[in-house]
């Protein structure tokens, strides 16, 4: 019998989305934002927010960073559901309901905030609610400045689902 790990994170690389191998909206996304002009990522963030989750810089312990935003259509908010999509506390942010999803998830978001996008490939399983999962996804997180001469920086994140499937 052929077993396989429990989870797979692995970059793949911008490449393979600018040779079309990626999810079509993701591929749309990264292009917008790579061929904006400086200072213009703000315009260029608007049409994908239904489908983005916006997270801090700040990584802590070396977990992702909390996230703020939650798009209505976003991939996270298709798998974790509406009520999680809300923070309780705004001011500290979003975590993955799956612990071990966010230590899984963690190396893309440090790739991104040392400066190269980070586009790769998930599948794992996840529990949430008291019910497991095994997802496959593509994503694709890149770190942005809303201003050329902010200071400020967050990671944008989109994540599409390929595959989400309950297991027993």
């Amino acid at each position: 019998m052929l077993t396989r790990p429990n989870a797979l994170f692995t970059e793949i690389g911008t490449q393979a989305i600018e040779k079309g191998l990626a999810d079509p909206m993701l591929s749309a996304f990264y292009e917008s934002l790579m061929s904006a002009p400086a200072g213009g990522v703000q315009e260029r963030l608007k049409p994908y927010l239904p489908h983005l989750s916006l997270c801090s810089d700040k990584m802590v312990g070396g977990a992702p960073p909390p996230i703020f935003y939650v798009g209505k259509e976003s991939g996270q908010r298709t798998l974790f559901g509406e009520d999680w999509a809300v923070p309780s506390s705004p001011a500290t942010g979003l975590r993955t309901p799956d612990p071990d999803l966010e230590t899984a998830s963690a190396d893309g978001y440090r790739a991104a905030l040392e400066g190269s996008p980070y586009y790769g490939y998930a599948r794992t399983q996840v529990h949430v609610n008291g019910q497991s999962y095994e997802v496959a996804f593509e994503r694709l997180i890149l770190a942005v400045r809303p201003a050329l001469t902010s200071q400020i920086r967050f990671c944008a994140y989109l994540g599409v689902i390929q595959d989400l499937r309950r297991t027993l």
